[in-house]
């Protein structure tokens, strides 16, 4: 499963700027890598490790903006076609083998 992160964030006052590049970097820290400009993504596990991460993006919004999240199977993901461009590096890294089941 992974959860596509989609925001629009406003970037006019230096307090905004403050609160778009914090949380970006919250949504780092949390996991995510980004797809292209405003577009992350974060792979998980299972169902409880996608609501785990719903809750704790509910914890970093900000106050201004617009912020959507969709959850699609690794199948739907594997299936996104590049019209122009390529994979980021850490796109081309992340796949299901990066998750160590204890």
């Amino acid at each position: 499963m992974n959860i596509l992160l989609f925001y629009d964030l406003p970037t006019i006052t230096k307090s905004d700027q403050r609160d778009f590049n914090k949380f970006r970097n919250n949504l780092i820290k949390l996991g995510f890598i980004m797809i292209q400009e405003s577009v992350y993504m974060k792979p998980c596990y299972n169902h409880d490790w996608v609501k785990r991460t719903k809750i704790r993006i509910k914890e970093i919004l900000p106050e201004k903006g617009d912020i959507r999240i969709i959850i699609v199977t690794n199948k739907q993901y594997s299936e996104i076609e590049i019209l122009k461009g390529r994979k980021s590096l850490q796109e081309s890294y992340t796949n299901d083998e990066d998750f160590l089941i204890i």
